[in-house]
């Protein structure tokens, strides 16, 4: 069961395979005997994607509630004795900066060591949806200003500000702070097509103009550039992005 709903969440034989730590030709072979014994198809597979079926979806909605009583009674018989065992799932947005996440599950690692942490990255409304669906126990997201997501328990942990990096040499090299109207149009180095990123700005922009004319984008999983290593490699100006007065 745990391999179909690795199956599921993933989307990719290789990736559960290698969350459930197995090979894949291991996790087809047993998916493939389990659909054998139940006589339906559980994943409907492509070469390019992997879908669940009509009866994948029944599966999986029934395993998940099985797997996590099994998690409940492992718990559970653990702390009659005094220890904390289970799994934790966290997921966090490849921006986030609000809280140290590394450090905090180094900490959550050092006080329950029985634990079994697993870490996983995606959007914001992707792993809202994976907390409300029970794929995740707790999520790190990044969202606008008043934004919630539905059908979660939600804490705001921190306010960040945006900072925009621009040559030294350009218009708004001076300023001390840009509305989203003075940079609607400009060129942005922007994440690879598919990788998981915060949201709250480019829409923002969109509203504001006709966006940006032309995007450079990153060729791996993301684009870092830290306003102080810029400065000091490109000779470049870090400025705060604000909204317009009276517009959020």
């Amino acid at each position: 069961m745990r391999y179909v709903v690795a199956v599921a969440e993933t989307r990719n034989f290789t990736r559960a395979a290698e969350r459930c730590f197995v090979v894949q030709s291991s996790l087809s072979h047993r998916i493939a005997g389990l659909e054998r014994e139940l006589g339906v198809k559980l994943f409907a597979r492509s070469s390019r994607r992997v879908e669940l079926t009509g009866a994948g979806a029944a599966f999986v909605a029934a395993a998940r509630e099985c797997l996590a009583a099994a998690d409940r009674a492992v718990a559970d018989a653990a702390a009659a004795t005094g220890v904390v065992r289970g799994r934790l799932a966290v997921g966090v947005i490849v921006t986030t900066a609000a809280v140290d996440v590394p450090d905090l599950l180094q900490r959550y690692r050092a006080r329950y060591p029985d634990v079994h942490v697993v870490l996983r990255s995606g959007r914001s409304d992707e792993l809202a949806a994976a907390v409300r669906d029970g794929e995740l126990d707790i999520a790190f997201l990044g969202l606008p200003e008043g934004e919630r997501p539905s059908g979660v328990e939600t804490l705001v942990l921190d306010h960040d500000e945006h900072a925009l990096v621009v040559p030294a040499g350009h218009r708004l090299a001076g300023a001390e702070r840009v509305t989203l109207e003075e940079i609607a149009e400009e060129t942005f180095v922007d994440f690879a097509a598919g990788t998981p990123r915060p949201r709250p700005v480019r829409p923002r922009l969109r509203r504001r103009g006709p966006g940006p004319r032309r995007r450079l984008r990153g060729r791996g999983r993301r684009v870092d550039l830290p306003a102080g290593r810029a400065r000091a490699r490109h000779r470049a100006a870090a400025l705060r992005v604000r909204p317009s007065a009276g517009r959020r």
